[in-house]
């Protein structure tokens, strides 16, 4: 089985990602607005591209701010950050204040279309089209859910992948958009996942404290990998990862979950915690339209490691994954 994964991430976030070992620090200006989200809304973003400060470098300075320099769980952007982000953003690519302008203001249209795209598939709708269309169908088998719990596993996981494939499938719902509208609606949707990631991760660890994972052979093999890929999704808090690991582990070999989610799970912790990874299945954008998945544990057996738990060859999920990259500029 050759299986995916369906996210996209923001252009910020791999520059994020990408960034040097020497973090750079927002000017005093950009400082005072961190807390001001009013005033980071109407600041003036072109007088700082006119002044040649390197807005790429302060967008990655204000994601480094959701890191805790003395440990803990990475956090969500604030709306002042937000703001911030989405004004150094559009400024770079913007070519005078009225184009800008302009920007802001398609953004603002796409992101309302993209409000009541998203209420409708929630409330029944039906996309036909994908990949709302997978997307549609994930809401329409939860409602049919006959089981409350499996019922509001399967709505998050919806919504979940609803926001993720925007990334890519947006323009279905608010047409083209330049490339400093873009950002703008980029980072607003980071902000959702990111929001709805949190809500999801908290509902996750009470429901599996109090109930136990959930085994295919007594909640079946769909919310069983719902549930995986709400915790693939829980990276801000990686203590919660590890302890899903540990209870896939033993379950993957009694066939209870899937091993190939228990692999994907496998990475994605090593990954989080600095070490290599076995599967190959998490990675980054070296360049653009190119992908490269972080390091490995054995590169000489990963494709076999890759069989053992049945998600395909290397070389195929790398092919696949290169379309995520057509955005990335380092």
């Amino acid at each position: 089985m050759l299986r995916f994964a369906t996210v996209a991430v923001a252009a910020l976030l791999m520059a994020l990602q990408a960034a040097p070992a020497a973090p750079p620090q927002l000017t005093p200006v950009l400082e005072a607005l961190v807390g001001d989200a009013p005033a980071a809304r109407a600041f003036d973003y072109m007088t700082l591209k006119a002044e040649g400060l390197d807005l790429n470098a302060m967008s990655v300075a204000v994601y480094r701010r959701t890191v805790p320099q003395g440990g803990g769980d990475r956090r969500c952007l604030t709306e002042a950050e937000a703001e911030l982000v989405m004004g150094l953003s559009a400024a770079r690519t913007a070519d005078d204040a009225a184009a800008f302008g302009d920007d802001r203001a398609a953004a603002s249209d796409a992101w309302g279309k993209w409000g009541l795209f998203a209420e409708g598939l929630a409330n029944g709708q039906v996309a036909t089209e994908p990949p709302f269309s997978h997307v549609s169908q994930r809401y329409t088998g939860a409602a049919a859910e006959t089981n409350p719990r499996i019922r509001e596993l399967l709505t998050r996981t919806a919504r979940d992948q609803l926001i993720r494939n925007a990334f890519e499938g947006g323009p279905q719902v608010w047409g083209a958009l330049s490339p400093g509208a873009k950002s703008r609606v980029d980072t607003l949707l980071s902000q959702q996942m990111c929001e709805t990631d949190g809500e999801n991760t908290a509902w996750l660890k009470a429901d599996v404290a109090a109930n136990g994972w959930f085994l295919i052979s007594t909640t079946g093999e769909q919310a069983s990998r719902a549930a995986w890929l709400m915790t693939q999704h829980a990276d801000r808090d990686p203590a919660f990862q590890r302890h899903v690991l540990s209870i896939l582990e033993p379950l993957a070999a009694q066939k209870e979950t899937s091993a190939g989610n228990f692999a994907y799970l496998w990475d994605r912790v090593a990954v989080g915690e600095g070490r290599p990874q076995r599967y190959g299945t998490q990675g980054r954008c070296v360049a653009k339209d190119v992908w490269a998945p972080n390091d490995l544990e054995d590169p000489d057996r990963v494709e076999a490691l890759r069989a053992e738990v049945d998600i395909g060859t290397l070389v195929e999920y790398t092919a696949h994954m290169h379309r995520f990259c057509a955005d990335f500029t380092g």
